[in-house]
């Protein structure tokens, strides 16, 4: 019996297909771009119309979005030169969260430099995430995003 073909399986968003690649959703809506499939103010070019790249979705509240094939996309970026990092989707869900937690623990720094119960509140709060992340994980994200400070130890808190 084959199997139904999952529209989510086959339709991915920016955030999805720039896991896959290892990138941040803006990050691989450049290289869309890059590679001639949107254009500079994010509408989908006329190339990946025609190529069938993408389907529009029209929600009942907000504004349209993209998704993108997931297939079609990926390996027209790898033919045009682009590595795919090859990471594991769970792998790169850690990513993501690592990242958001990276910009997270920026804002608190910065509240608990400027003697702020809040900032350090939140940083304690963050120490049970960062463990579930990986404080490697955490430290690599922290510098993906621009952190200037020393790598973060779990004795710091």
């Amino acid at each position: 019996m084959a199997k139904k073909n999952n529209f989510r399986k086959t339709w991915k968003t920016l955030t999805e297909l720039g896991q896959e690649f290892g990138v941040s959703a803006v990050k691989f809506g450049n290289l869309l771009k890059q590679h001639g499939l949107r254009e500079k103010d994010g509408e989908p070019t006329q190339f990946a119309k025609d190529g069938s790249f993408f389907e529009r979705i029209t929600p009942k509240q907000g504004k349209p979005y993209y998704l993108w094939h997931r297939d079609q996309t990926s390996e027209y970026l790898v033919s045009q030169g682009v590595v795919k990092n090859g990471i594991s989707a769970k792998e790169a869900e850690k990513m993501t969260e690592a990242r958001k937690l990276a910009r997270s623990y920026m804002e608190a720094q910065e509240l608990d430099d400027q003697g702020s119960k809040l900032g350090y509140m939140m940083l304690s709060e963050m120490v049970d995430d960062i463990k579930k992340v990986g404080l490697q994980r955490f430290n690599q994200a922290l510098k993906s995003i621009g952190y200037k400070g020393e790598e973060v130890t779990l004795e710091d808190w």
